[in-house]
This record gives C-alpha cells, structure tokens and sequence, in this order.
C-alpha cells in the first residue's frame, strides 16, 4: 500500500507539470494543475505519515497534516469548472470563503497539535488518543460534508455548462465534457468511500487511524492514476488548439449589417429556414452561433432569440435537426449505397458517431439502423 501511495504522489506531480509546462495555457489549465498538486499533496503527507510510523519518527513535522488539505479539494476542482464554464472569470474577494474551512481548521490543528513538542506528537499518534477528541470527529464529519458538497455543485455546474455550449456550438462532444464527468464522478466514489469508512468507524471504531488512513490515501492514489490515464487520453485537455472555444470570442463582435430581409421577427426565422435548406450551412461539421450569424448578418443574440423564442430550439439542436434530416434523404439516395451509416452522417455534417447517434435517437425516436431497417421493410 506504500508503494501505491509513492506512485500516486508521484503521477500527482507528473500530471502537476505536464499542465502547467503545456502550452497555450488558461486559467482552466492552471486551476486543473491545483487539482493535482493538493491531491499530490495530500497524498504525499499521508506516506511520510506512514514512512515515520515504521522508521522511527524522523520527520515528526509531517504527522497528521495531510487530511486537512482535504479541505482544498473541493475548491480547488470549484475554481477548474468555474474557469472552464464561465468565460472571463475574474477573481473577487468572496471567493476566498472557499478557503475558510482550510484556514479554521488547520488554525485549530496547528494551535492543539503542530506546535507541540515532537515526543508528545508522537505520543499521540501512537496512542491514536487525538480520535477521541472533538476536533477530530468533527473535521472527519466536515471533510465528508465538504467535499461530496463540491462535488454535486461541480455536477451542476457540468450540466448548466452543457446546456450553454448548445446555445454556441453544433457539437460539444470535444469540449472537455467527458473529462469533466469523468472526473466528477471518479471524485465521488473516492470520497464517498473514504467517508463512508471514517464515519463509521467513529461509530463501531473497527479499525486504527493507520488502517484508515492508508486504505483512504490507497483509493485516493488509485484516483490520480485513473485521472492520468484518462486525463493522456483525452488529447484535448493537456494538448490543445490556440482557441479552445472559437466562436465565444467572437460573440463580443459586432457583425454590423441589418437582417438579412426583414425587420419581422417572423419573417427573419422564415428566411432563416430557406437559408437553411438552399446553402446548408449545416454541412460544415465547425459551424457555430456566430459563424452562422455572420453569414445571416446580424448579431449572435438576436440569432438565438429567434431559435429559442420562435422555433423553442437551442442552436444545437437547430443545426443538428437540418443533419438529420439531410441524413434521411441521403441514406434513400442510390449514390450513397455503397457508404455506411456513419459514412453518411459524416457526409451531413456530424462527426462523432456517439453525437450522431444521440442527435437522431432524441428527434426520431428510434436508432438509425431501426430506421434505415423500417425502410427496407416499406
């Protein structure tokens, strides 16, 4: 188990400095950096704590330090989702509340127990006399209600994240969703193990404070493993363009021209599908809200104020409702026999058979290999 918490501390700073070291980096990029470094850490204070127990205290500094960076994780992924989802984030002073649990309580630690003279800190951590305390069931209870609390927060600042991309962008599928939740939800069983197993043993008290530690710090390097691995996966996340979401950037943008035919609102949204069905825009698998406002001449709000106050559609679903109609025309079509399924939806503008599959399935109902079969049963 040592061993895995050495690893674990050590890919916690591999990934430490391949985010930071990469180029064109964001303020994401940085706070997702934290991540690593305070898990890094914790972990890393939790081996010394063991290394100390079996060679003698040589490093009595390091004793029971580690599970108050507990208190870090939870903002530190806070401030990464918030980066990622809030475009232009700015720091303000209400923020620092996030560290307050940290401060109080490693205050609190640092006044009963760091100070102390190193034979009497020993003492205590061989006597595991410091369970019995207040403080200790308490921190235990606020560490547990902490971070699975930022944890759901984090899930619906994902979700809220999604829905506003849809309103941007044609796919989302390479927007750092997937990294996200996986994230998430790794995060989630972790802590919600080692919680589990804290909390009951201050009721049944079934195992020493060494067991618990080692066995929590275990799954927690386990963690950052999975978090590397599917972190150097996802090529978009330690390696990305220049522009992470082109067409943001552009919103500020004035386009400066008039409607394209009418100051009517429902004469633009009519002149919007015919522009829609002549110049398939649609086509282009990159098209975005702004791209296509540029195109149509005029601003990206308006734009969006007509697909979700008159047609009740966000652009996502705008554009991927002209594919897959162009999908279902295509696949009759005796020229595209000899092309697959996703062949086809690549010709439409998809990119991604998941995108492609979820798209058709939300407005048909149905897969589309059980539509292309209902049509041959016709």
């Amino acid at each position: 188990m040592s061993i895995l918490l050495v690893i674990g501390t050590f890919e916690a700073l591999f990934l430490t400095i391949l985010v930071v070291a990469m180029k064109n980096k964001t303020k994401a990029d940085l706070f997702l950096g934290l991540i690593f470094l305070v898990v890094g850490l914790t972990i890393g204070l939790a081996y010394l704590q063991y290394y100390n127990m079996h060679n003698g205290f040589p490093m009595p500094w390091a004793l029971n330090i580690s599970f108050i960076f507990m208190f870090l994780h939870g903002p530190a992924l806070w401030y990464y989702i918030k980066s990622l989802s809030a475009r232009g984030l700015r720091f303000k002073p209400v923020y620092l509340l996030h560290f307050l649990p940290f401060l109080v309580f490693f205050a609190i630690q640092y006044r009963d127990f760091i100070i102390l003279d190193p034979s009497e800190k020993i003492r205590i951590v061989l006597s595991e006399s410091f369970k019995t305390g207040n403080f200790y069931k308490i921190a235990v209870r606020c560490i547990g209600l902490s971070t699975i609390s930022y944890y759901l927060w984090a899930l619906k600042l994902v979700s809220e994240h999604r829905r506003n991309l849809k309103q941007y962008f044609s796919r989302i599928d390479d927007k750092d969703l997937n990294w996200l939740r996986i994230l998430i939800i790794a995060s989630l069983i972790t802590y919600g193990i080692n919680h589990l197993l804290f909390n009951l043993d201050l009721v049944f008290q079934f195992a020493s404070f060494k067991k618990l530690m080692m066995l929590s710090y275990g799954f927690g390097s386990i963690y950052i493993l999975v978090m590397g691995f599917f972190g150097l996966r996802q090529s978009n996340v330690f390696i990305r363009p220049d522009n992470k979401y082109p067409g943001l950037n552009q919103e500020k943008l004035s386009t400066g021209s008039d409607p394209i035919l009418s100051d009517s609102d429902e004469s633009f949204a009519s002149s919007l599908i015919e522009y829609m069905e002549n110049r398939q825009p649609y086509l282009n698998p990159e098209i975005t809200r702004a791209g296509l406002a540029s195109q149509l001449k005029v601003q990206p709000d308006y734009l969006s104020g007509i697909l979700n106050g008159y047609l009740n559609l966000n652009f996502f679903d705008f554009i991927n409702g002209f594919r897959i109609d162009e999908f279902k025309e295509q696949v009759i079509d005796e020229k595209n026999c000899h092309l697959s399924i996703m062949g086809i939806a690549y010709n439409c503008g998809f990119n991604s058979k998941a995108a492609f599959y979820r798209a058709f399935h939300k407005k048909e109902n149905i897969s589309p290999g059980d539509y292309i079969k209902g049509l041959a049963e016709k």
